[in-house]
């Protein structure tokens, strides 16, 4: 929305134009991912966000009203754990799916524009190093879906393995902080450096319990939170710049999008020569702070 607009609501305005916004992005990124197959048939939905509150009904149960869900869908809300949410997310819809055997949908929708925050006086805020600015720059909106279940396409892959790493050393470095009614970001310059300590340990993890090197790995997709923070992960895991292509193209088109990243950068890895038996990492990070990996792998 306009930012002329944002900077005259307050709280309750943000929240109540988050839940008609929300609920329209999220309705259509499912419909996108369902791509025909009945609404009635999931067994669980899990939405994440952490740029608004429906304290209850949630965004997934109008969701559910408008679409159609099964009664005995389970939700599932995931809220404040920032750019890293798309990771938990998954993680609960994999770990349904293999104990019920019913396919689960993973929402991550984001409006990062409500929680703009009005530079003092019109003129660049330079407090921590003018992150105002920085936030308000690169941050955007989007909403992605990822349905995890069963099926015989090639092009779908398996989730191998997660593991996740936490460091809360860095507990000041990202997220938000109130300031006169409103959320205010917390982003610190130190983020790209922080990025790679908690990113390449689940990394390192993930691929040791697998028997793989970064070798193995023929698609990187990378929360896109910023140009020095992908160079910085790339640097430290010691991939070639070529691995990041698709994740610089979700920045460059889209800016920051927050937890929706990985989904669109997975959404352009399927139009890439995915061949079977490829290996794939996603790598999420966020708030905490966090880093997550999930591996997956194409073609059986």
């Amino acid at each position: 929305m306009p930012l002329v607009e944002i900077t005259k609501l307050n709280w309750q305005e943000q929240q109540e134009r988050y839940q008609r916004e929300a609920l329209k992005l999220s309705q259509k990124a499912v419909l996108l991912c369902l791509d025909g197959r009945a609404p009635s048939d999931i067994g669980a939905v899990v939405y994440g966000t952490c740029t608004g509150f429906t304290p209850g009904p949630t965004i997934p149960h109008y969701l559910g009203k408008s679409l159609g869900f099964s009664p005995s869908i389970y939700y599932t809300n995931i809220i404040g754990q920032g750019c890293e949410s798309g990771f938990p997310g998954l993680k609960r819809a994999y770990d349904f799916a293999v104990a019920t055997g019913k396919s689960a949908l993973v929402i991550n929708c984001e409006l990062s524009s409500l929680t703009y925050f009005p530079e003092p006086s019109g003129y660049p805020d330079p407090e921590n190093s003018y992150e105002l600015l920085r936030g308000n720059s690169i941050f955007a909106d989007a909403a992605t879906c990822a349905l995890v279940g069963f099926d015989d396409d090639p092009r779908h892959p398996f989730i191998v393995d997660t593991e996740t790493y936490t460091n809360t050393d860095y507990i000041d470095a990202l997220g938000y902080v109130w300031r006169g009614g409103r959320l205010r970001v917390l982003l610190s310059r130190r983020v790209p450096e922080f990025a790679p300590l908690v990113v390449k340990p689940a990394v390192d993890a993930v691929l040791e319990r697998n028997n793989l090197t970064v070798d193995n790995i023929t698609w990187w997709v990378i929360h896109a939170a910023g140009s020095t923070v992908l160079d910085n992960i790339r640097d430290a895991l010691g991939i070639a710049e070529e691995k990041v292509g698709l994740s610089r193209n979700t920045l460059r088109m889209f800016g920051n999008t927050s937890s929706t990243s990985v989904g669109i950068t997975g959404k352009m890895l399927m139009g890439e020569n995915i061949k079977p038996g490829d290996y794939a990492l996603v790598l999420s990070v966020g708030p905490g702070m966090s880093g997550g990996a999930t591996l997956l792998r194409f073609g059986g």
